[in-house]
């Protein structure tokens, strides 16, 4: 298994590799979520950065921030109103070449940002909109049930600390709040759409053993959540070619059928096929109208959920069951012109309120 690490003597002299000679050591990764509290000054981090850099300029430097690239209507409170999106974060970020953050909305109990799984997708908006230009954007997915509080994570077999935590309104008492598979698929699929180019799943959570299990994930009662895991997984790995095409427009638009819950998409074209990636943005159901004028009669194949929709009329619809991706698959048998990319969208400041857009 390849990994990136914590740059020391220890790491920079570990030449080990795998069977295949691919080396185990990939890259390195700075001090976690340095824009939290307490706060590590942007130039701290790029003085450490230069120093890791210096000693290995071969290899990528990761540095992840906190959630509040994925807060908008009220500052993070990790950062004790130290942080100035548009000063800080450019800073940070140019002590980079992987950016990435992490922001845990299913299962959080913040009113803030609680079961607002779209600001995954704002995070990444985010880091793009922050990151030098070229710079490659991760993000962390959420797999369990994951408590808000450093008490709670800190010492996860205190009950004192539970009860105080739970007192404090951090975190209740016994955390049953966690993203449904169908919903870590969501919140994959639309970091994908918005630029993402990795994904970390954050497998720490809830289990027999531990209120806070860094192997959670890995356990026999979380087995459900682990198979979905591997199927998005298996499902990003089938399709990364065609992931990795540019967003074309012009081909398909959506309508509302019913309810108004925004629908991000991306299509690619490849040679005799489209590709429509779409994600409901919002926890209400949707059903939305896909238009084409490539072809008015014909079908699409719903990827990896053995459905195939009828197109009539040049156009095709189906339901949103809240957050929920679907892939979609037309075989035109033909080779469509050229058409131009999506240029990138760029979200607002930070305080506006922010709005998935098809």
């Amino acid at each position: 298994m390849q990994t990136l690490a914590a740059q020391n003597a220890v790491a920079l002299a570990y030449n080990r590799t795998l069977l295949d000679g691919r080396p185990v050591v990939v890259g390195w990764t700075l001090p976690d979520e340095p824009d939290d509290e307490p706060k590590t000054p942007p130039p701290q981090v790029r003085a450490l950065f230069d120093r890791m850099k210096l000693a290995d300029p071969t290899r990528p430097i990761l540095l992840n921030l906190s959630p509040g690239p994925g807060w908008d209507d009220e500052t993070w409170i990790g950062q004790g109103g130290l942080i100035r999106p548009e000063r800080d974060y450019p800073a940070y970020l140019i002590a980079s070449d992987i950016a990435a953050f992490d922001i845990y909305p299913m299962t959080s109990a913040r009113a803030a940002i609680s079961g607002d799984a779209w600001r995954v997708a704002l995070g990444v908006d985010r880091l793009r909109q922050y990151s030098p230009p070229g710079r490659i954007i991760w993000n962390f997915i959420e797999t369990g049930n994951i408590p808000d509080s450093f008490c709670t994570r800190r010492w996860p077999s205190s009950r004192l600390c539970w009860a105080l935590s739970g007192l404090l309104g951090s975190e209740p008492a016994v955390p049953d709040r966690r993203a449904a598979p169908k919903t870590i698929r969501a919140e994959v699929w639309m970091s994908i759409l918005h630029g993402s180019w990795g994904i970390i799943y954050f497998i720490h959570g809830k289990s027999q053993s531990s209120l806070f299990d860094p192997r959670a994930l890995l356990r026999p009662e979380n087995a459900e959540y682990l198979s979905a895991v591997t199927s998005i997984n298996t499902e990003l790995k089938s399709l990364g070619e065609i992931i990795q095409l540019p967003s074309a427009s012009g081909i398909i638009s959506i309508e509302d059928i019913l309810g108004t819950s925004p629908v991000d998409y991306a299509v690619k074209v490849s040679s005799g096929c489209i590709h429509i990636f779409a994600v409901g943005m919002r926890a209400a159901h949707t059903q939305k109208r896909f238009h084409t004028a490539l072809m008015a009669q014909g079908s699409v194949t719903v990827i990896g959920e053995n459905r195939v929709l009828p197109i009539e009329n040049g156009a095709f619809s189906d339901d949103f069951d809240g957050y929920e991706a679907h892939l979609y698959r037309i075989d035109t048998g033909i080779k469509p012109p050229p058409v131009a990319p999506i240029p990138i969208r760029r979200p607002g400041p930070l305080g506006a309120s922010w709005r998935s857009q098809p």
